[in-house]
């Protein structure tokens, strides 16, 4: 498919003693090598937007994307610019380095209402909740998202101020196991988190 997949990874994105999140194992792998492994289902491109590309190209080499921030500073949407501005592909599939439960089967779906109904951004929703992550975007996001960072509004929720966008429904969608206990859209905060994954991993395969 021709999708590019992007995590936003982020300083920020730690646990005790400095942790980065992403690299948090969840059996054999690291967190984002499981992501990296989930995109490359659906997406012909995976992008990683770091401003500490060496810690990852030692594990992924060339076979990912490994690009920086232009705008250092700005968040989110300074990730999502610099994606915007490099993809080769028209649509992104938009997540951050600290989520353990991507699902590229409804990615293909809402690539697929994206180009049925021409809009910017196809937002998922869940158990009522709108979520930006996990979102699957057009480059013509570009231009709104660093209007944004030069006015220094980096809320990512901003841009739906901006740009047409459409809803997507994922309870349907989802997975039994997973939807009984976290959210597509569920983030490792802390390491009370951490054990939440490891325990639904323990008992349930996913």
């Amino acid at each position: 498919m021709e999708l590019t997949g992007v995590i936003l990874d982020s300083e920020s994105y730690k646990i005790d003693n400095d942790q980065l999140i992403s690299l948090l194992k969840l059996g054999e792998e690291t967190l984002i090598e499981r992501q990296v492994k989930e995109m490359k289902k659906v997406c012909n491109e995976v992008i990683l937007v770091t401003n500490n590309p060496y810690v990852y190209l030692p594990m992924f080499g060339n076979s990912i994307r490994i690009i920086t921030d232009y705008f250092k500073g700005a968040g989110t949407l300074s990730g999502m610019h610099a994606a915007l501005s490099l993809a080769k592909n028209q649509s992104l599939w938009l997540v951050t380095s600290d989520m353990p439960f991507l699902r590229s089967d409804v990615v293909t779906s809402m690539v697929e209402l994206k180009n049925n109904s021409g809009v910017q951004l196809i937002a998922p929703e869940w158990n009522g909740n709108l979520q930006l992550y996990h979102g699957v975007y057009d480059r013509s996001c570009l231009d709104v998202t660093k209007e944004l960072v030069e006015n220094n509004q980096v809320g990512l929720m901003k841009i739906l101020e901006k740009v047409s966008f459409k809803v997507m429904n994922l309870d349907g969608l989802s997975d039994q196991t997973i939807r009984d206990h976290m959210s597509y859209s569920f983030r490792i905060r802390n390491c009370e988190d951490y054990q939440k994954v490891l325990q639904l991993r323990k008992y349930h395969a996913y």
